[in-house]
C-alpha cells in the first residue's frame, strides 16, 4: 500500500437577396434559376440549425451512455503537478493510482521515487488531502464537500483540490449532462465550422456552470467550470481517448476514457497533467478502505490534522 460545461443563440445568418428584374433566359432557351426568396433562405437556415441541434443532442445522449458505464474507474499513471502555497511555487512529478467509485467516492495516491507523497480522496461527504512528502506530515480534512466549489477547497486554500474525486470526474468528461443544458456560441469561432467546433454545452452545477466542448469524434475535448461570479475556476483539455475495459460488456461497447488530462485551477493557482496508463471501468485493485478517512488516518498517522469547514458552501445552498 502506498502512503502518501439549446442554443441560447445559434447565429441564423440569412442571405436576403433583392431582385429588381425578371429571371434571365439562357441562349439555350432554358430559364436560369432565380435567386432564393428571403422566406426560402430563412427556412433553409432554420433547417440547418435544427439539424445542428439534433447533432449535438445525439452527442449528449451518447456521452451520457458512456458516462453511465464509468461508475467505477481505476488506473495507474504519471502525474505532473504545479502549485503554489505559503512556501512558494512547486513542481512535482510522480506516479499515481486513481480510483473513482459511485457516490462521489474517490482516491488518488501518488508516490515519488517509491516514497509516499500524496493521498487525495473523499467519501461523498468529506474530502481530504494527506501530504506525506513533507515534514511534518499533514492531513487536511474538508468536513463538507461542496461540489459547486470545484477546483478549490472550501476554505479558499485547496492547492490540491483540483485532484479531488468530484473535480476529476467533472473535468475528465465523466459527468452526465443534464436535460436542462443549453448551447452557447464559442467566441471567435468560424460560423462555417461544424456545430461542435463553434458551440459549447452549458449546464448548472450547484452555483457554478460547466461548459463542455465536444470534438469531431463526439467525445468531450475540453471542459471548463465558471463560478457564480463568472470567473473561471477550473479548465481542462482531454485527449488520447482509449477504451476502458468494463465487466459484462462486449469489447466494442467499452466506454472511452481520455488518457491525457490537463487541468488548470485558476483560483487554487494549480495545474496538473494526468497521463493514464491503462484505465479500466471496473474495480480490480480498489478497496473500501481507500474511501475511509478513519482507516487512512490510522495507516498514515499524520503529524498534524487540520479541518476546513465549508462556510461559503452553507451560505450558497441556503442551509445557513
Amino acid at each position: 500500500m502506498v502512503r502518501g460545461n439549446r442554443v441560447a443563440g445559434i447565429p441564423l445568418l440569412c442571405a436576403l437577396v433583392a431582385a429588381s428584374c425578371a429571371p434571365k433566359v439562357a441562349e439555350s432557351g432554358a430559364a436560369e434559376k432565380g435567386p432564393m426568396s428571403p422566406v426560402s433562405a430563412a427556412k433553409q437556415v432554420e433547417s440547418g440549425a435544427t439539424d445542428a441541434t439534433a447533432r449535438v443532442a445525439a452527442m449528449v445522449a451518447a456521452h451520457n451512455t458512456r458516462v453511465s458505464r464509468l461508475a467505477t474507474v481505476e488506473s495507474r499513471g504519471s502525474l505532473e503537478l504545479r502549485y503554489s502555497d505559503a512556501d512558494g511555487e512547486h513542481f512535482d512529478q510522480c506516479e499515481f493510482d486513481v480510483f473513482l467509485a459511485e457516490g462521489g467516492r474517490g482516491a488518488l495516491r501518488a508516490t515519488k521515487v517509491g516514497n509516499n507523497f500524496l493521498w487525495i480522496g473523499g467519501d461523498g461527504t468529506r474530502g481530504w488531502v494527506f501530504r506525506l512528502g513533507v515534514e511534518p506530515t499533514v492531513l487536511k480534512v474538508y468536513d463538507k464537500v461542496a461540489e459547486h466549489e470545484l477546483g478549490q477547497g472550501p476554505d479558499g486554500a485547496g492547492e490540491f483540490a483540483l485532484l479531488t474525486p468530484g473535480t476529476v470526474r467533472a473535468v475528465a468528461g465523466m459527468q452526465p449532462v443534464p436535460a436542462a443544458y443549453t448551447l452557447v456560441p464559442v467566441e471567435g469561432a468560424d460560423p462555417a465550422a461544424a456545430i461542435e467546433a463553434r458551440t459549447e454545452i452549458a449546464y448548472a452545477f450547484g452555483s457554478a456552470k460547466v461548459f463542455v466542448r465536444f470534438g469531431a469524434d463526439g467525445l468531450p475535448a475540453s471542459v471548463r467550470v465558471v463560478d457564480a461570479q463568472g470567473a473561471d475556476a477550473v479548465a481542462a483539455t482531454l485527449a488520447e481517448y482509449v477504451p476502458a475495459q468494463a465487466a459484462n460488456l462486449a469489447q466494442g461497447a467499452w466506454p472511452k476514457v481520455p488518457r491525457r488530462i490537463e487541468i488548470t485551477a485558476s483560483r487554487a493557482n494549480g495545474r496538473a497533467t494526468l497521463l493514464l496508463d491503462e484505465p479500466i471501468a471496473m474495480a480490480k485493485r480498489m478497496k473500501p478502505r481507500f474511501f475511509n478517512l478513519e482507516e487512512l488516518t490510522a495507516q498514515f498517522r499524520p503529524d498534524r490534522v487540520e479541518h476546513a469547514v465549508a462556510i461559503e458552501a452553507d451560505a450558497a445552498d441556503g442551509s445557513k
